[in-house]
């Protein structure tokens, strides 16, 4: 027998499975890194394409979870990726936020993303690679893995590492929601 409320935290990990609140950040933070990456590689370290990235990813995001609400019936909940993403855009237009980009790159404002998305979820699955992304994109930006990791490709290789590593997590992520999605809490 479940007490009441293990049963509401059952019914809410099912809800966000069927929203797939944890799978949806993670591939649509890892075609963000695709493109970040490959402007990484072609652009040589340009910055304007690239400051933008970050709102418009939590951007997209917000009107991917509103497609699926009028598709499946699912709603949005409670993540707040629009506010995310207008946080996001602000930053570029407050003192120090523009120098901020570009000493951190764009990249670390999506791990800033996915760190609250998973925070307020309560779930490694998306705080854990938003610290990774934090962690690696001062690296890449400041030219440090170009100088110091070689081995790996410098900074393009480690852009390369972040991004595979988010689509395994988001692939697996999938997977794991849509078994919760079909188990019914007892």
């Amino acid at each position: 027998m479940t007490t009441a409320s293990e049963y509401v935290e059952a019914i809410r990990v099912q809800q966000r499975a069927v929203r797939h609140a944890t799978s949806l950040p993670l591939l649509v933070n890892a075609l963000a890194m695709v493109y970040l990456t490959y402007l990484e590689a072609a652009t040589f370290g340009m910055l304007f394409p690239k400051i933008l990235v970050p709102a418009v990813t939590y951007g997209v995001l917000l009107a991917v979870m509103l497609v699926q609400r009028r598709l499946i019936g699912v709603g949005v909940g409670n993540d707040r990726y629009g506010v995310l993403a207008l946080a996001l855009l602000a930053l570029l237009f407050v003192p120090f936020g523009f120098g901020a980009v570009f000493l951190v790159g764009p990249v670390f404002f999506l791990g800033v993303g996915l760190g609250v998305l998973g925070w307020r979820a309560e779930t490694a699955w998306l705080w854990g690679p938003g610290l990774a992304l934090m962690a690696v994109s001062p690296l890449v930006s400041l030219g440090t893995l170009d100088n110091h990791a070689a081995l790996l490709g410098g900074g393009v290789g480690g852009m390369v590492i972040c991004t595979v590593g988010l689509l395994v997590l988001g692939v697996l992520a999938f997977v794991r929601e849509r078994r919760l999605a079909q188990v019914a809490p007892a």
